[in-house]
């Protein structure tokens, strides 16, 4: 079996940990790319659904009725209110606050 210096041994270690590291980096470039293109694309359908809201709004106050729009093949738009819904906070299960001096005095019985 052929001896290897420290050196040789750490800088094969080393390379080939660094091989490993850049499969991983490469993972996370690839989601990067994909949640980039993601955020694109739901851009891309708000402004299209914007877009169709108002042709859609204009075809109404041009005389024609959803039910006729309907028959056409063209839904209502979504109702948009342009604002995210905020998630429920779960309700504190913590009691009523004390203030240090009393948990200070009922630790000690009742001496400060």
């Amino acid at each position: 079996m052929v001896e290897q210096t420290a050196k040789a041994v750490r800088a094969e270690t080393e390379r080939a940990a660094l091989g490993l590291l850049r499969e991983r980096a490469n993972l996370v470039g690839e989601a990067a790319t994909a949640r980039h293109d993601r955020d694109q694309l739901a851009e891309s359908l708000r402004a299209a659904n914007a877009r169709y809201a108002e042709r859609y709004d204009a075809a109404v106050q041009g005389g024609w009725t959803p039910e006729d729009l309907a028959k056409l093949g063209l839904d209502a738009p979504e109702a948009t209110t342009g604002r995210r819904r905020r998630s429920r906070r779960p309700a504190s299960t913590s009691g009523p606050q004390q203030d240090d001096d009393q948990v200070v005095h009922a630790d000690t019985g009742g001496q400060a």
